[in-house]
């Protein structure tokens, strides 16, 4: 019934939905993060060494994460309260709250799944600092995994906000963004985490 309202409307207007540009490029940029991703660690497999980065990096990740749980914060909010949602100067956020897709299985808020994920991901790179050895091994493979999921998540997403709702969230772009990010950041310690099991 949404979907049918939308085309009409769509049709009446004769135009490209706001934001609809940006929404693209970062279903494709969040498409490429996952293919680069994937394909160094199919590269790792033959025994590339992982290249070394700058120091200062490290704390990319807790601090993006951190700006994830605030976005998926206000998302939650926004869901749970059923509060209008400030937008900004791209899309229909408020319209993409309200459609079927904005909880997982009819009852979860996709914000509130969010969130718990960038916790998650925060709590795994801190505990990947401990001075226990095997969570420094694994945590960095668990960080990689979860940024993983969440990309893909955002990218099923990002399709549905382009072609089934046919309105563009800023937040969740966001989201998204941020997520791909996160992944790309956390390949290169999941990389050396690989390297030393190996060795071991």
């Amino acid at each position: 019934m949404i979907l049918s309202q939308l085309s009409e409307s769509l049709i009446a207007t004769e135009s490209t939905p706001e934001g609809f540009g940006a929404a693209a490029i970062v279903l494709i940029g969040a498409i490429a993060a996952l293919v680069y991703t994937l394909a160094a660690l199919i590269r790792s497999v033959g025994g590339n060494p992982p290249r070394p980065r700058p120091a200062w990096l490290e704390w990319a990740t807790p601090v993006l994460a951190v700006m994830g749980m605030g976005v998926a914060g206000y998302l939650t909010y926004g869901e749970v309260q059923s509060a209008s949602l400030v937008c900004g100067p791209i899309g229909n956020c408020n319209l993409v709250q309200s459609s079927s897709y904005a909880k997982l299985f009819g009852f979860l808020p996709t914000g509130l799944l969010g969130m718990i994920g960038y916790a998650a991901i925060l709590l795994a790179w801190g505990l990947g600092r401990t001075r226990s050895a095997w969570l420094a091994k694994y945590a960095p493979l668990a960080v990689l995994g979860m940024t993983v999921f969440g990309t893909i998540f955002s990218i099923y997403l990002t399709y549905v906000e382009l072609f089934v709702i046919l309105a563009v969230c800023m937040w969740c772009l966001t989201s998204a963004v941020l997520m791909s990010i996160l992944m790309v950041l956390s390949l290169q310690p999941a990389l050396k985490a690989l390297t030393e099991h190996s060795e071991d």
